[in-house]
């Protein structure tokens, strides 16, 4: 487990609170301020004096420096340490961060007990509660980095506070990695076994309840296979309601959506609702674009239950609806919340499914990072039993790389366009089988050998790199031709279909080829008759 950073500010309960928690975990506890006068020999208050606000500052980035290199402890951090960029980075990198709250006026008397306040020293109670609201306001940013809440207006805190953050722990442990998009904002994306318990406890430290009203969605499917968890989700959003779409690709377009969107204004939904969607790719889609357009935009939380939606669909924001000339072809940009990736509710997942769900880990190896590849080819085995390290080690991975790529490049201008690798011909093939015959993930393990082959064919890779990647994907249950499917196109069909691929810019159409595993290109260079001589190969 990482550490457990606590920030806030002073008289906001840091040390006391963290005392608490270390001690029912088993951890040490720091505080940072007492780490400092430990090695400066002298007071915070004598530093201040002596040496001035700036060198304290100094040995503060120092003392949290040392302090993250720690494993698993519990700090308490000084009112301002978080307000410096360095202090942030060590932080957010080696464990999470909760923020201690509580009101001015209760904080200014708190503070009035205690003499030993260099920034408070020597103000009456006014003046002081005037400073306090104007450091407020001044940290509030850095206050809001925090990865969640925790409010501490009452006295004690035991009775209320610790219960919420030993289950907060017991979450947050399970932390895969954190989306961080260019714009400042960031989420967390939670990877492991029968999290989906701590529902309750997330949307509260996310802020979202109790001020959001909740409303879940799912499918039909799910609905039936996942009864006793989409009660329990139902149950730890307060008693909410549950909308359910009819499964499957063909019902991801505009009809289902406006249904949807019908029984949210029927029902008095607000801009105070957070949509929980509970399901694969296809509700995650309608359910992002409806909290995108609902009034004009609400929040929304991913609880994806299929492997593909898990790697892929449920991370980075892209929501869409189908429209009969192309797939994924009206939507937004539109992050969720957080993710959360409960590998239990996979069990109920049919095999083909988790074959699909493979077809896009397979992906990010051939397209970011060529050790996760070796290492998708030596546990193939493990992987295929569904082995519960090996599941974690392969969503956790492939979020990571995601959520890299995403952070880069949120709105697709660049290098997000690669993770559509084999997705170009996937696509053609699910238009031209009416979204009914293939799953997406099969369609895209198929696209990915015409993309292989085509990158073999334009000299980009060796053939040696593409039957590597041929190989895994056959291992991992992807057909090799679309006769096995009982798909029949011909490559005149095909290359009409892509014309209309989201990537294609005006009479020009874009490819992500490989050029070894690990590295891959953005190209319009092919030509028809080599895109044909590459789709010959799974027809």
């Amino acid at each position: 487990m990482a550490n457990i950073y606590f920030t806030g500010f002073m008289a906001s309960g840091k040390t006391r609170i963290g005392k608490l928690l270390a001690e029912r975990l088993g951890l040490e506890h720091i505080d940072s301020d007492s780490f400092i006068e430990e090695r400066a020999g002298k007071s915070v208050a004598e530093i201040f004096e002596q040496e001035g606000e700036a060198k304290f500052r100094e040995l503060e980035r120092n003392a949290i420096k040392e302090i993250s290199q720690k494993e698993c402890a519990v700090v308490s951090l000084g009112g301002g340490a978080i307000t410096q960029s360095e202090n942030v980075q060590a932080i957010r990198s080696s464990g999470i961060l909760i923020c201690m709250r509580a009101e001015p006026e209760i904080l200014s008397e708190r503070i009035g007990r205690n003499e030993n306040r260099p920034l408070m020293a020597g103000l009456e109670p006014e003046a002081r509660l005037e400073k306090i609201k104007a450091m407020l306001a001044q940290r509030e940013k850095f206050y809001a980095l925090a990865d969640f809440d925790v409010e501490s207006n009452e006295d004690p805190p035991e009775t209320r506070i610790l219960p919420l953050l030993l289950d907060a722990v017991k979450l947050w442990k399970n932390l895969a990695v954190r989306v961080n998009l260019s714009s400042g904002e960031s989420y967390p994306i939670f990877t492991g076994n029968n999290i989906l318990e701590y529902t309750d406890v997330l949307l509260r430290t996310l802020k979202l309840s109790p001020k959001y009203e909740m409303l879940v969605c799912t499918d039909s499917n799910i609905a039936e296979k996942q009864r006793d968890n989409l009660k329990m989700l139902c149950e730890k959003a307060g008693e909410c309601k549950d909308f359910i779409f009819p499964a499957g690709e063909s019902s991801k377009n505009l009809k289902e959506l406006n249904d949807f969107w019908t029984f949210m204004l029927k029902n008095r939904y607000s801009r105070k609702t957070c949509l929980l969607q509970f399901s694969g790719g296809v509700v995650g889609d309608m359910a992002g674009f409806a909290a995108a357009t609902y009034q004009r935009g609400i929040p929304f939380v991913q609880f994806p239950t299929s492997l593909l939606a898990m790697v892929d669909s449920s991370v980075g924001g892209k929501v869409a609806i189908n429209h009969p000339e192309g797939k994924n072809m009206i939507g937004a940009f539109y992050q969720p919340q957080a993710v959360i990736c409960d590998l239990s509710v996979l069990e109920t997942m049919p095999q083909e499914e988790f074959y699909a769900g493979l077809a896009e880990i397979v992906k990010y190896g051939i397209i970011y990072d060529s050790c996760f590849f070796d290492w998708l080819e030596k546990n193939a085995a493990e992987i295929l039993a569904k082995n519960a390290n090996a599941l974690n080690c392969i969503v956790k991975r492939s979020c990571e790389i995601k959520a890299e790529v995403v952070g880069i490049d949120e709105r697709e201008t660049g290098l997000r366009a690669t993770l559509n690798y084999g997705h170009t011909f996937g696509h053609a093939i699910e238009k031209l089988t009416n979204y009914s015959k293939l799953s997406h993930g099969i369609a895209v393990g198929l696209g990915m050998r015409v993309a292989g082959r085509l990158s073999a064919i334009t000299g980009r890779w060796s053939k040696e790199e593409e039957a590597r990647q041929n190989e895994l994907l056959s291992k991992f249950c992807i057909p090799k031709t679309l006769k096995e499917c009982g798909v029949d196109i011909n490559t005149e069909e095909a290359w009409n279909a892509m014309g209309a691929d989201k990537k294609a810019e005006k009479q020009k159409r874009v490819y992500i080829l490989p050029l070894k595993i690990g590295q891959v290109e953005i190209t319009s260079e092919p030509t028809k008759e080599q895109i044909t001589e590459a789709w010959s190969g799974v027809l």
